[in-house]
């Protein structure tokens, strides 16, 4: 196995940017997400099988460090607790394949992106970045440090990516793991400004897919 390259510390400047934006985005989005919250709780008091908590949590990696990723919870709740309670794993990407899993509420969020946005005070509290590979379950980010890719493990996790925006079209690009690859060496070897800009451009990439209803 190759050796495990060393974390990039993050930029001045990307932090800085993170955590600005992260804030005004907050702020921008409160009455929507005061909205999304009442939703969620009316839709369980009218649809008894959807009730549940307004937030899904799980422990995810985060440049090799755990940390809890929340986001709103799109899913009916005996989709998941079943595996919850007899200690396994909850694969969200498999549920979310079965719009039956799904609440009203949620299909609508997950076409839009919007049940990630509690990640946003991840992003403001350090966790995670505006921008970076997405953040695995710890069992998958070790298989792939088995293979020696550590795309998960040497930069902070982002709540979008280079591989959110080419969704599309990632084989022609080289694939995933170029992809979250190319970014990372980017990072590695340009300045902060410079860094701030791509970000910039993949985020403004990632806001286009999500007005579209397309997710990410």
């Amino acid at each position: 196995m190759k050796p495990q390259p060393t974390p990039i510390k993050t930029p001045f400047a990307k932090r800085a940017f993170d955590i600005f934006s992260a804030l005004a985005i907050i702020i921008i989005l409160s009455p929507i997400l005061l909205l999304i919250i009442l939703a969620i709780k009316i839709e369980g008091i009218f649809v008894r099988k959807n009730s549940g908590p307004v937030f899904y949590s799980e422990e995810r990696i985060s440049q090799n460090k755990p940390f809890t990723l929340r986001k709103f919870r799109i899913f009916k709740t005996s989709s998941y607790m079943s595996t919850l309670r007899a200690g396994g794993i909850v694969v969200t990407k498999q549920l979310e394949k079965d719009k039956n899993n799904l609440t009203h509420i949620g299909k609508i969020l997950k076409s839009f992106y919007l049940d990630e946005t509690p990640q946003l005070f991840s992003v403001l509290f350090g966790d995670m970045s505006l921008v970076g590979p997405r953040p695995w379950i710890a069992r998958d980010v070790e298989r792939e440090i088995k293979k020696g890719e550590f795309r998960k493990v040497v930069i902070k996790a982002g709540l979008t990516g280079p591989v959110q925006i080419h969704k599309l079209d990632a084989p022609s690009h080289g694939g995933e793991h170029k992809l979250d690859n190319d970014y990372i060496d980017f990072v590695r070897t340009h300045f902060g400004l410079r860094v701030v800009l791509k970000d910039l451009w993949i985020m403004a990439r990632s806001f286009f897919f999500m007005i579209k209803g397309q997710g990410l």
